[in-house]
């Protein structure tokens, strides 16, 4: 297939993707950036259009499992560990190709890492995706939608690493303070990155909205109000009712926030219960009924080309 051939098929498949109602509008905006830095890209750069085509090929897969799984709570109950584990496996397998794929021109770079950086982020590894992204930007992918996810995985990355959520109180607690602001003023910087030179445009609406939301996790309750009252001016009728509870949330003056305990801190550092092997056991049943995705498509029932959805499908 000619160069302008496979690029032409990828826009198309990119496109087959946003039907899906569970690909959302960040996922597609994601990959449209790296579509068009790889349209920037030599003829020659086979290997990074082959890993696209791959990665697209996974997702088309992914997202009608998913519409077929959201029908049908029998289906969610026996098939999402199966479904978990095989796409965990294709896509460990890619992103060790595309650590092998060499890259030179700075869009090949960005096509490159864009492409790791999805990988690892469904793998869970925000690092990696952190990593690849700073490098995406570094080498020319300076689109609004870049700094969106860069800034969404650091707040990833603070949650999960230096704080964990406490429902009895509906309080954030902070195991690691220094760590835990560092991490989340640098995706307010991520954040500012992406706004627009007007500020005006719809993406600046969710970046000010994200700003905001990392103020507030600060407990700088000024400067997390201007930052969502700016969100709501530029986008009322996605943030208008959510940046009103916010508000009064703040306003109640109550911390977002509190710091752990010795005897908490001490907690936290018990190991983790290991799994039964009960669980194990139930693990090894599910996932002895399949072996590759294709094969689970067929067992939930449904054609395993790979087809967007269609009216009534």
């Amino acid at each position: 297939m000619e160069w302008t051939e496979r690029l032409s098929q990828i826009r198309k498949d990119i496109e087959r993707l946003s039907n899906f109602p569970t690909a959302n509008e960040i996922l597609i905006g994601y990959l449209q950036v790296s579509y068009e830095h790889l349209e920037k890209c030599q003829p020659s750069c086979t290997a990074l259009a082959t890993a696209f085509e791959a990665l697209l090929s996974y997702e088309l897969w992914h997202h009608k499992a998913m519409e077929k799984l959201i029908r049908s709570h029998e289906l969610q109950m026996r098939y999402l560990i199966p479904i978990g584990i095989e796409i965990r496996k294709v896509l460990l397998e890619l992103v060790q190709k595309l650590e092998k794929v060499p890259a030179y021109a700075y869009d090949e770079i960005v096509v490159r890492e864009t492409l790791k950086a999805h990988c690892y982020y469904q793998l869970g590894d925000i690092e990696a995706t952190i990593n690849c992204l700073e490098e995406a930007i570094k080498y020319g992918a300076t689109h609004p939608v870049i700094y969106l996810v860069l800034g969404y995985n650091r707040h990833r990355l603070a949650l999960t690493e230096y704080a964990r959520w406490e429902p009895s109180n509906q309080q954030l607690v902070v195991t690691n303070r220094e760590a835990f602001e560092q991490t989340l003023r640098k995706a307010i910087d991520d954040f500012q990155n992406g706004l627009s030179y007007s500020g005006k445009e719809p993406m600046d609406a969710r970046l000010n909205f994200w700003i905001g939301l990392m103020h507030e996790m600060l407990d700088e309750g000024e400067k997390a109000i201007q930052a969502y009252l700016r969100a709501k001016e530029i986008d009322p009728e996605t943030y208008g009712e959510e940046v009103d509870q916010r508000l009064k949330q703040i306003r109640a003056s109550k911390p977002f926030t509190r710091q752990l305990t010795s005897p908490e801190l001490s907690e936290e550092r018990k190991p983790i219960k290991p799994i039964s092997e009960f669980e194990l056991e139930s693990f090894r049943k599910a996932l002895s009924e399949i072996e590759t995705i294709s094969d689970l498509l067929h067992r939930m029932g449904g054609s395993n080309k790979l087809e967007g959805p269609t009216e009534g499908n």
